[in-house]
């Protein structure tokens, strides 16, 4: 089946049941969409854990949420967006979910596009090509775009409220006036291979208090604070902590930084969506298929693991800060 014609769309709905960076990363992909349909309503359908980032945005008219612990059928929320007509159906989820392929069997729409993932695949009309294991996100919906017939938009982003923008601000008055804020970030707390060991990041963490331009501080969301105050103790540098706070305000924080110092999780796609340039130390995996491309204003450490990034060393961290240190001091003299 060939792709319908986009201009005629006047609803459509979009399934990514995954996580805050998921989201994030997606939004190319959105804003494009917005571009090719301005008149159409377009509905986002997300996990629980991608609700916050999807609620952020200005390109989706309306979220509905997959909640946890509750059949594909039990979640009430969800039939407005699968019972009504909609013009076209899009699956983003690129590896196979039955969460997924189950709402798209539910839903009206006269279409439905996804990526070939060798399950599930007669629940859909277009099927992109499936995705290789080195292709990047924004690759891979960048064909997917252009099965549909429309271009994704050039970067990633989230709007930032103005009163968000105020309170981080405000936030980020404890650091030294007249110094570059750095923000550094210790997670991703869920999945380890992803997440540099503490004592290293410490370690790095003194190395950047002992630069007289810097105000290094260490970033906590929803439920992390404890084991970031933990991550911070083993520092000799006695820096703030700050957080937790909304997805907002946090976007506005990461916004109104100098550098974004940290791991490949939500929150380093949130500080590529503020705009802000970016260190993270990445597994070979997150490097090719997460993490922003490796040229200003984002840098990068890259084990030679594939599967984690935990085999970083400190001194090879630290040399290969150095460009993005550069790049964010010539930016504030400019």
């Amino acid at each position: 089946m060939s792709a319908p014609p986009l201009s005629a769309a006047r609803r459509v709905v979009i399934l990514w049941t995954g996580r805050l960076g998921d989201i994030l990363v997606s939004t190319p992909f959105l804003d494009g969409l917005r571009r090719a349909v301005p008149g159409a309503r377009i509905g986002l359908i997300t996990a629980e854990a991608g609700e916050g980032g999807a609620r952020l945005l200005d390109c989706v008219d309306e979220v509905g949420v997959v909640r946890k612990g509750r059949r594909v059928l039990a979640n009430a929320a969800l039939v407005p967006f699968l019972g009504r007509t909609t013009d076209l159906l899009i699956d983003m989820n690129s590896a196979p979910s039955g969460t997924s392929t189950a709402l798209a069997r539910l839903s009206r729409a006269k279409a439905k596009a996804a990526f070939a993932r060798g399950r599930g695949d007669g629940a859909f009309d277009l099927l992109a090509e499936a995705p290789g294991e080195r292709e990047h996100m924004l690759a891979r919906y960048e064909r997917l775009a252009a099965l549909l017939g429309f271009s994704c938009a050039p970067r990633m982003r989230v709007p930032v409220p103005e009163a968000d923008a105020a309170k981080a601000k405000r936030a980020l008055r404890v650091l030294h006036e007249g110094r570059l804020p750095v923000a550094l970030f210790a997670g991703n707390f869920k999945k380890k291979e992803n997440r540099w060991a503490e004592d290293r990041f410490a370690a790095l963490a003194d190395r950047l208090a002992d630069q007289r331009d810097l105000a290094p501080y260490w970033l906590a969301g929803p439920g992390e604070l404890e084991r970031v105050e933990a991550a911070a103790a083993l520092a000799a540098a006695r820096l703030p902590v700050l957080g937790p706070f909304s997805l907002g305000v946090t976007a506005g924080i990461l916004g109104q930084s100098a550098l974004y110092v940290g791991n490949c999780t939500g929150t380093s796609h949130l500080a590529v969506c503020a705009g802000t340039p970016t260190f993270t130390v990445l597994a070979g995996y997150t490097a090719a298929v997460w993490a922003p491309p490796a040229a200003p204003p984002h840098w990068r450490a890259v084990s030679a693991d594939w599967e984690s990034c935990r085999e970083v060393g400190v001194e090879e961290a630290w040399k290969a800060l150095q460009p993005a240190l550069a790049f964010c001091r010539s930016a504030k003299r400019a």
